[in-house]
């Protein structure tokens, strides 16, 4: 199943992405993730980001996503995890 993960930072992580960019590079390089980018506002800032995962189940999708490193500084306001079903397009191809 494909699974959508939005992970939203809190304010002032974007100065400590920095520190967790080799362990993100890592984490963006590994399966299941099969799309991923950053989510920017108006002003170029970069607020979380948003990828797509295969999973056997929502819970593996969570877990995914709480093994990587901004998760696990803390770094993220909140994630959100649904299930996305593609109607239009395609999603990692």
């Amino acid at each position: 199943m494909l699974f959508m993960i939005a992970g939203y930072l809190k304010p002032g992580a974007e100065k400590r992405l920095i520190d967790f960019r080799n362990e993100f590079s890592e984490q963006l390089s590994q399966a299941p993730l099969v799309a991923a980018g950053a989510l920017r506002d108006r002003d170029g800032t970069r607020q979380g980001y948003l990828g797509f995962v295969e999973a056997d189940s929502i819970e593996d999708a969570e877990r995914f996503i709480a093994r990587g490193p901004f998760a696990m500084e803390g770094l993220y306001e909140r994630v959100e995890v649904f299930e996305y079903q593609v109607e239009v397009g395609a999603v990692g191809a």
